[in-house]
């Protein structure tokens, strides 16, 4: 494969690499163009006032989805193809989109789920073959690339990642103007197969012999969902808080035993020979948690405490994003200097803008545009690094499964980052407003009862980035210490 590529073309190789990032852009964009399309999905699907906190799971399904299939799809990849893979991947999210799209035609039978439940189940099975795409892209890369110019597949296909996520709201507010909520889902069938239609033309990657049992991915899959239950659903210590913990505590032992005493097939055992690998993975998940409180935070806080336009929240959104998508491209520059002070600057910066957004959450949102410039570009100087460094010296034959582990890593942040940030911000938020009178006919009293409720959000939010912070500082030491061993490695290679 490697000498077949190296004879294709300058011209041919952006062409796929081109194709790489369409793709993971479409399914980037659809992790956060439901944002601007729950409101009229509330409507359509019937979902009472009493269910708008599970709508939160149309979100966190999503991450689910994107997570459990990650691993999986790097041994595919690494056993059928990436060209293979990839075309299967886009099927199954085309797939995912015509069910979703038909969620609101579905008849309302009380046997049968209700439209939300469905909902929550066809985004997972979406984000199922949206999940894939990401990590067999940056994969693929590493194989139709010489690996000196491997920063810059990464640093595009980062980049294509980030860019759908900024683009996902703003074209869901698009899509309700001229179309309705389920047009968002639909048009991503006929995107699909344009890709489809153009990866034919890509040419064949290696297979490699591998065995790929089911259980080791089910196992995990599992812990991953009970544990996103348990954490986003807990309470009180209740009988069914307890039941879920037993049964989390059984997948546990039961994936110990595997791997202690068995020999487990869901990851390849000589991954974690490679420190760079393990603790850009540790690095990168800690990356996921903090970004994922910033990211929810922006649109929250705005919308409660300022009860700023849904276009000027979008547009608050887009001043972090797009500079992630900006420190992903600056992230190729300096990564050629040095991966280890890109890495390191990156947790700098982000630490430094977490902790500037926390001391000026009484600002309103759309004021604190240099704040937003510095997180998004801390963030964006991630990618390149953690990807190049979390690959350095990995066999060809693991390359997809070492990229899905990688990537994996910042999705399981993401869940578990707002997981934590609701379990949390909801009770701290119910002990803050404990005792406070709700309405009163009295204009000045309802003022102040507004006053003092919205007082008690800004504490919420305020103690969220906290947390948000402690993630980025534990995220500034791993990636010192992983700079440390790769600069150790790479002299020693």
């Amino acid at each position: 494969m490697e000498r077949t590529i190296n004879q294709i073309s300058t011209n041919k190789k952006i062409f796929y690499i081109f194709i790489l990032c369409f793709s993971v852009f479409i399914a980037a964009d659809d992790q956060t163009v439901i944002v601007t399309l729950l409101p009229s999905m509330t409507v359509d699907l019937g979902i009472a006032v009493g269910e708008l906190n599970k709508v939160s799971w149309t979100i966190t399904s999503y991450l689910l989805g994107f997570t459990i299939v990650m691993p999986i799809a790097g041994k595919i990849c690494d056993k059928y193809g990436y060209r293979t893979t990839l075309i299967s991947s886009l099927l199954f999210f085309s797939m995912g989109s015509f069910l979703v799209a038909i969620t609101v035609n579905i008849p309302e039978m009380s046997i049968f789920p209700s439209k939300l439940n469905w909902l929550i189940i066809f985004r997972f099975l979406q984000a199922m073959g949206g999940g894939a795409i990401v990590p067999i892209s940056i994969a693929t890369v590493s194989i139709i690339l010489e690996k000196k110019y491997w920063i810059y597949g990464f640093g595009l296909i980062g980049a294509s990642a980030e860019a759908g996520g900024v683009i996902g709201p703003l074209w869901g507010s698009l899509i309700l103007k001229i179309w309705n909520w389920p047009g968002a889902f639909y048009i991503n069938i006929p995107l699909s197969l344009l890709m489809i239609v153009m990866i034919m033309y890509m040419p064949k990657s290696n297979k490699h012999s591998m065995k790929i049992k089911l259980i080791d991915t089910i196992l995990f899959s599992l812990i991953l969902i009970v544990s996103t239950i348990i954490i986003s659903e807990f309470k009180v210590l209740d009988l069914g808080q307890i039941v879920l913990i037993s049964i989390l505590l059984i997948l546990v032992i039961t994936v110990f035993y595997r791997l202690t005493k068995l020999k487990q097939d869901l990851i390849p055992e000589e991954l974690f020979r490679y420190p760079t690998f393990v603790w850009a993975f540790i690095t990168h998940l800690l990356i996921g948690s903090s970004l994922i409180i910033i990211m929810v935070t922006i649109p929250l806080s705005a919308s409660t405490l300022y009860q700023l336009d849904t276009m000027v929240i979008g547009l608050s959104l887009l001043k972090l994003t797009a500079f992630i998508g900006i420190g992903s491209i600056i992230g190729i520059l300096t990564n050629r200097f040095s991966a280890a002070f890109t890495l390191i600057l990156a947790s700098c910066l982000t630490s430094a803008g977490i902790f500037l957004y926390s001391e000026n959450i009484s600002t309103p949102t759309n004021e604190l545009n240099i704040i937003f410039y510095i997180i998004g570009l801390g963030y964006g100087l991630f990618i390149v690094p953690i990807h190049n460094i979390g690959l350095f010296s990995i066999n060809e034959k693991i390359r997809g499964i070492t990229s899905s582990m990688i990537s994996l890593s910042r999705m399981l942040g993401m869940i578990f980052g707002l997981s934590l940030m609701t379990t949390i911000g909801t009770a701290r938020f119910a002990d803050l407003v404990t005792g406070i009178q709700v309405f009163s006919l009295d204009p000045t009293i309802q003022t102040k009862i507004n006053q003092e409720i919205n007082f008690a959000g800004l504490e919420v939010f305020k103690e969220i980035l906290i947390g948000s912070f402690v993630f980025s500082i534990l995220t500034l030491l791993t990636a010192v210490y992983l700079s440390f061993v790769y600069v150790r490695i790479k002299k020693s290679s």
